[in-house]
């Protein structure tokens, strides 16, 4: 079946990145026609079945493109089902499309937006994703949800159930795992106690910058010598460097930027550090359970659903300080 996805990704357009892997793997049941708003116009071929095309142009033009390619595309690959991989800017765009040629319309949901205290903060997300949101999820013909926590949410939203359908994503295996672990973390950063790890986006959901005032407390305060090492990019990036040489902590959290290759990251930390205001499921939580290591997190996306509290998994009230304090010094 030929598929048009319509994704806010942008690494779809970097063929060497793990999103656009995924896409190709992905390729290999469907042929796919991927479009992704962006200021630069791009066309790459990601496969014999993967085909990738980003807007060009400013936001209001990149709405005005999305209809106009997609439409495009539908009309001359004869694509039949469309997807789209947010529920709120780029759902509308599939509603559209849905109504102008009768396709049929697939919403994913890859955030915890209907059941978080997070996304009902600002006007902005209120009128993205419950306003328009909601809109959109009802209009589709089935509904992805990556965890149980995000169907649970659909259902008390008061959405069908029997559209709603669960697929998490896709984790390396622990076979996997093992056979690619290249480094060890206690070889490497010998001058520590422990060695915490943190990975993913730096975004203010993230909620890193907690984060290092937490671990800064531990360190400064209760004068431990533990080690943070920080895996991410994002939004944020220049503004946790600054705030992590403000506080003198440059000796003891390290922030490294982005690493494709965290098997031995996770095999060989002491404990991953996960304080999101908000996640539909949790790819490293998963990978890090996987691969045998401690865990403290908030109580978000796979918490207290797929993944259980045990001596491993220490799941916490968000962002209770002392709770956090406490269980980062019992490892």
């Amino acid at each position: 079946m030929r598929q048009l996805m319509i994704s806010l990704d942008k690494k779809i357009l970097d063929s060497a990145s793990a999103v656009a892997k995924r896409m190709i793997e992905y390729g290999k049941t469907d042929e796919l026609f991927i479009l992704v708003p962006s200021f630069e116009k791009k066309e790459i071929q990601l496969s014999n079945t993967v085909q990738a095309f980003s807007t060009g142009g400013n936001k209001l033009q990149q709405l005005f493109r999305l209809k106009k390619m997609g439409l495009e595309l539908i009309k001359k690959y004869e694509i039949k089902f469309v997807t789209v991989q947010d529920p709120s800017f780029i759902g509308n765009i599939g509603r559209w499309l849905k109504k102008k040629i009768g396709v049929t319309l697939e919403v994913q949901l890859h955030g915890d937006f209907y059941s978080s205290d997070y996304y009902k903060k600002s006007i902005k997300n209120r009128i993205g994703y419950f306003l328009f949101g909601k809109k959109n999820i009802l209009a589709a013909d089935r509904v992805r949800v990556v965890s149980e926590r995000v169907r649970k949410s659909l259902g008390d939203l008061g959405i069908d159930a029997r559209k709603i359908y669960m697929k998490p994503v896709p984790t390396f295996d622990l076979g996997h795992l093992v056979t690619r672990q290249v480094r060890d973390l206690k070889n490497e950063y010998t001058t520590f106690v422990k060695r915490f790890l943190y990975v993913g986006r730096l975004e203010e959901v993230k909620n890193v910058e907690w984060l290092i005032d937490v671990f800064g407390e531990i360190v400064t305060q209760r004068g431990l010598n533990y080690g943070l090492l920080i895996l991410g990019e994002g939004s944020q990036l220049t503004k946790i460097r600054e705030i992590i040489e403000k506080k003198n902590l440059s000796r003891n959290i390290i922030c490294k930027g982005w690493a494709d290759e965290l098997q031995g990251y996770y095999s060989t930390a002491d404990c991953l550090l996960i304080p999101s205001l908000s996640e539909s499921y949790s790819r490293v939580a998963m990978e890090a359970y996987a691969a045998g290591t401690p865990i403290i997190m908030n109580d978000v996306g796979v918490a207290n659903h797929e993944l259980k509290p045990s001596d491993k998994v220490k799941i916490l009230p968000i962002n209770d300080r002392e709770k956090w304090i406490q269980a980062i010094i019992s490892i």
